[in-house]
């Protein structure tokens, strides 16, 4: 289990840090500054933000407390973006990879306790 949350961590900063990549540098994105419409810009930042999540946890992987607070908001934040893109219902790869770390992020947030100290 705590190989499946390094795993989580890994896969959430990586997904989230190309999606605010794309997200802030593309064509709705910081050079759209100023012309109304920016909703990518500003979702790249939130996704920039809990890309951040798995750095900060990283050196505190096996701490209960930080293992909780940071599944419970992966968790939440994976099962959103499945939710929202699978009403929205345009945008497949990222509605399927979301449902995936919302999994993940579940079946560790259950465990937890039997690995983290």
């Amino acid at each position: 289990m705590k190989i499946l949350f390094a795993v989580i961590l890994v896969l959430n900063f990586l997904t989230e840090a190309l999606a605010a990549t794309s997200l802030i540098g593309g064509p709705e994105g910081i050079a759209a500054a100023g012309k109304g419409g920016m909703w990518s810009m500003h979702y790249g930042f939130a996704a920039a933000a809990i890309a951040s999540a798995s750095l900060w946890a990283w050196p505190y992987r096996s701490d209960l407390r930080v293992v909780t607070a940071v599944l419970g908001t992966l968790l939440i934040f994976h099962t959103g973006l499945f939710i929202s893109l699978s009403l929205a219902g345009d945008q497949k790869a990222g509605m399927v990879i979301h449902a995936v770390l919302a999994t993940l992020s579940l079946i560790a947030f259950a465990r937890r306790k039997t690995w983290a100290v």
